[in-house]
């Protein structure tokens, strides 16, 4: 793998190429993030009035049996009961299913004839490989779960910060490896801006692009050709 790839063009095609910017990679986030936080809400109140919310009434019941109470809390008792029930896998797998719903949105239509999601679509931008082929299905979930890496250090300073009753400024530069992880988060979405390609780290690593074109295709299943936006 070559960074100096990502910061210099070395051939003639790459030259002609128009590189989405910061600000319209970010907008196109921003119209995503809404469209699947819909759709995993629409997901979430179909599964939940279909199967979810009868399992843990269930499950709420036989805890009450068993403990004498419907809170659970945080002791050993309660914590293995929760573990060992089926309640726990269920509601582990219904999460996966919440989760992989945006995998397989952005996956799916990133390696679709549009080369991009509804938010790409919209501002006429598209995602490819360096060497101008679309991205595979696999490609497209393994670039999805690598930008949404960041979340994970959003999460564990969030909860460091309750935990140890901190601001959340305090929880950042509560130790080195903290602040050594906060600056990765920064760098792992916003060094596209200092580089030529306005590339990601997650797109250094799949050796992915996104230009400012858009395919012919009326629909993400249609047959299409690349056609140029400037």
């Amino acid at each position: 793998m070559n960074i100096e790839k990502f910061f210099t063009s070395n051939s003639q095609n790459n030259s002609e190429q128009i590189y989405a910017t910061t600000f319209t990679r970010g907008f196109a986030a921003m119209i995503d993030a809404s469209i699947v936080l819909f759709l995993r809400i629409v997901f979430t109140q179909i599964v939940g009035l279909l199967f979810i919310n009868s399992m843990l009434q269930k499950f709420l019941l036989e805890f009450r049996d068993h403990f004498g109470t419907e809170f659970v809390k945080n002791n050993p008792e309660h914590i293995s009961f929760v573990v060992h029930h089926r309640i726990f896998i269920i509601m582990l797998l219904f999460y996966s299913a919440v989760v992989f719903l945006g995998a397989l949105y952005h996956a799916l239509l990133n390696c679709s004839s549009w080369q991009a999601t509804i938010g790409k679509r919209l501002m006429k931008i598209t995602i490819q490989k360096e060497n101008g082929d679309p991205m595979s299905f696999n490609l497209g979930l393994m670039h999805y779960f690598l930008s949404v890496l960041p979340f994970i250090y959003i999460f564990y300073i969030i909860s460091f910060q309750l935990g140890n009753n901190l601001t959340f400024f305090q929880a950042v530069t509560f130790s080195t490896a903290n602040v050594f992880f906060g600056l990765l988060f920064v760098l792992w979405g916003q060094i596209q801006s200092f580089t030529k390609r306005k590339t990601t780290a997650y797109d250094l690593i799949c050796k992915t692009v996104i230009i400012k074109k858009k395919t012919s295709a009326k629909f993400p299943w249609s047959p299409s050709k690349i056609s140029n936006f400037l």
